[in-house]
């Protein structure tokens, strides 16, 4: 199944036209400057015990956290964490690999979306995790820093196996959106059927095996857009669509707006 240049529906990627009293920049650094604590996610996810969240600065230096993470980790309090790296907090390779993923957010300003992920936690402990990571910019547009989760998976494979080669497939995916991409070659690179790796992919993300691959595509698109000058054409080049003319049909029916529309939106 090749899903180049084709125009399945998938789920939203970015955001639909907004409803405007007035204009959306206004509204947003009005409502920014009046927070008290523009870090109140923290305490949001507090509250959520499957979720690891955390916010860090251009170095990779934890900024905020949630008390997961301390519980992931064995530290006591948040003030032992803050100013820490991630190779200062999670144990061996694991701290190397953040630290490194952190780095290439920061240099690249390309967000991490939906990595399926091993983690080893104080204590021994292991447990499989969805990984979102976006870079955080300052009014220049210059990347200061990154935020993202880190989501916990209940029982979705009972197989370690399985989500292992699930997660190359997710990590090829992520790394080749500029070639063609089929369904049966992934599968394949996972040691699974065409049938069950739509499957797997539906249990982790609620999509088919052609949504997710057009969602990676029209999330990547958004990124650029949002982050780099780079014409249009060029990234839809990047993103697997051969000709303008289909990146613009497709990022149409997954956003709601033409991929023009988008970029002055977040400019």
């Amino acid at each position: 199944m090749l899903d180049r240049h084709n125009d399945e529906a998938a789920a939203p990627a970015g955001p639909a036209p907004l409803d405007r009293a007035g204009s959306s920049g206004a509204v947003r650094a009005a409502f920014l400057a009046s927070l008290g604590d523009p870090l109140f996610c923290e305490t949001l996810f507090d509250a959520v015990p499957d979720i690891v969240f955390f916010v860090k600065d251009a170095a990779g230096r934890y900024v905020a956290v949630n008390r997961t993470l301390l519980a992931r980790t064995g530290f006591r309090t948040k003030a032992e964490v803050v100013g820490r790296t991630a190779e200062a907090v999670f144990p061996g390779a694991l701290g190397v690999e953040i630290a490194r993923q952190d780095a290439a957010v920061v240099a690249s300003g390309r967000p991490i979306h939906g990595k399926l992920e091993l983690h080893l936690y104080h204590g021994g402990e292991e447990g499989w995790c969805l990984t979102w990571k976006e870079p955080i910019l300052d009014p220049a547009g210059r990347v200061v820093g990154l935020g993202g989760i880190s989501r916990d998976l209940q029982a979705v494979d009972a197989e370690r196996g399985g989500l292992v080669g699930l997660s190359g497939v997710i990590e090829h995916v992520r790394t080749h959106l500029d070639q063609p991409l089929r369904v049966a070659d992934l599968a394949a690179l996972a040691g699974l059927t065409p049938f069950q790796l739509d499957q797997r992919l539906r249990a982790l993300f609620g999509l088919s095996a052609g949504q997710y691959l057009t969602r990676a595509r029209i999330e990547a698109a958004c990124s650029a857009l949002r982050t780099t000058d780079r014409p249009i054409a060029a990234i839809a080049l990047d993103c697997g669509y051969g000709d303008q003319a289909a990146f613009t049909r497709q990022f149409r029916k997954s956003v709601g707006l033409a991929p023009s529309q988008y970029q002055k939106l977040h400019r």
